[in-house]
């Protein structure tokens, strides 16, 4: 007879769904759709001849290393330099703070592999990176929400929502996904404050704060807390997990991250991963090492935080020109996405439906709720498309708005 396979998953499984962003991109394929969903960074822009003279030398030159098995922590000399990148921001760590991944996406699900068991509460973001939700969900979170505003997550509302035991805090501090707020540094130094008095950690995941097109660069919470510790030049060993990712600075389709943290939470989280995929490929370290040395990242970062800035410009001026009253949205300095604000009971899910008839698509809010009443929103990015087709697609999406508010004026050229 045939297994009847619902009845053999793990009972981690239940409540597991797949992705609503990577559900609703399986609708916006069709070249007519001007897609705000995705968190795309601008592909023609990868850095494409750089990679193949990268992958000429590496197996030229080490092709027998590139192929082979390799540590668990990852390649040596990536580990350097992501370490000297944050020694730069005011924060002693060196490779061994520094554990490669495969992915944002499994250094969110090592950390829930390493801190969460079932029933655990975490405290997000309200809204927060979906992504997280994801990884959390599968070692059966909770979730305490703490909502933001335009200078990040309320710290006034933390010493409540601590009652409740969070195993850690989640936090989003640059150009946050989805709301594209940015966490003041006021706030950022409370935060490090109740870590500190309460002993709940702070996970700090950071995957676009490079991407900054004005303003001074905020001081990473990792740095914040050493400070605080007075660790000085000693190896970091305080409260803070960060994540990073070359991911929105090269290319995502490498894979390739890394978590900071105590060497002892470095140890425990290289045990997990050998479990799980021995170690990232190795070959693709040593090119995004090739690629990324000599000051190249940060002239191919510069150059993204002009064209994206440009981007951002056009769809914030989209928006003001478009927009019925009564529609509200961030003002990032940086990243790749802002946020919609709706009149309350505007049908979020009918009105995507009315916008993809209109060829344009953006991501409901919802999705980076965890609590059924959240208010009418939805998120767009600004990075993977230009100028032109942005201001064409708020247009589109204006008029689909328009047709939704009753009080709304028809928007011109519908």
């Amino acid at each position: 007879m045939s297994i009847v396979w619902e009845s053999r998953y793990a009972l981690r499984m239940k409540g597991i769904t797949s992705s609503t962003i990577r559900e609703l991109l399986k609708l916006t394929q069709r070249p007519e759709i001007i897609s705000f969903a995705g968190g795309l960074p601008a592909a023609e822009y990868f850095p494409i001849e750089r990679f193949k003279e990268a992958c000429s030398r590496v197996l030229a030159q080490s092709g027998r290393q590139a192929l082979q098995y390799a540590t668990t922590e990852g390649y040596p000399p990536l580990r350097e330099l992501i370490a000297a990148r944050l020694c730069a921001s005011g924060v002693c760590v060196d490779a061994d703070n520094v554990l490669v991944t495969s992915g944002s996406q499994q250094a969110l699900s090592l950390i829930g592999a390493l801190l969460i068991n079932p029933g655990d509460r975490v405290l997000i973001e309200e809204p927060t990176y979906l992504g997280a939700l994801q990884a959390f969900a599968l070692y059966q979170a909770s979730y305490i929400g703490v909502p933001l505003d335009n200078d990040g997550i309320r710290t006034d509302l933390l010493p409540q929502a601590l009652l409740h035991g969070p195993k850690f805090m989640y936090i989003l501090p640059n150009f946050q996904n989805p709301a594209g707020v940015t966490l003041s540094q006021a706030r950022r130094r409370e935060l490090v404050d109740i870590s500190h008095q309460t002993g709940v950690p702070i996970v700090e995941d950071d995957p676009y704060g490079e991407l900054r097109f004005e303003g001074e660069p905020a001081r990473p919470i990792v740095s914040i807390d050493a400070e605080a510790l007075g660790l000085g030049s000693t190896a970091y060993s305080g409260n803070v997990i960060e994540l990073g990712t070359f991911s929105k600075t090269l290319a995502p389709g490498l894979r390739v991250a890394w978590i900071i943290a105590p060497k002892e939470v470095i140890g425990r989280l290289v045990q997990i991963k050998q479990g799980t995929d021995l170690h990232s490929s190795i070959f693709t370290q040593m090119v995004v090492y090739e690629v990324a040395k000599d000051g190249f990242l940060d002239e191919h970062i510069a150059q993204l935080r002009e064209v994206y800035r440009k981007r951002r410009d056009a769809m914030l001026a989209a928006l003001d020109r478009h927009m019925p009253a009564g529609v509200e949205w961030t003002q990032p300095t940086g990243g790749l996405f802002l946020w919609l604000k709706f009149p309350e009971g505007t049908p979020i899910t009918e009105l995507f439906q009315a916008a993809v008839q209109r060829d344009v698509a953006f991501v409901p809010g919802q999705s980076f709720f965890t609590r059924p009443d959240c208010p009418p929103t939805a998120r767009l990015n600004f990075s993977c498309m230009d100028e032109e087709r942005i201001a064409e697609g708020i247009h589109r999406l204006a008029i689909a708005v328009s047709e939704m508010l009753p009080t709304a004026q028809p928007v011109p050229g519908a």
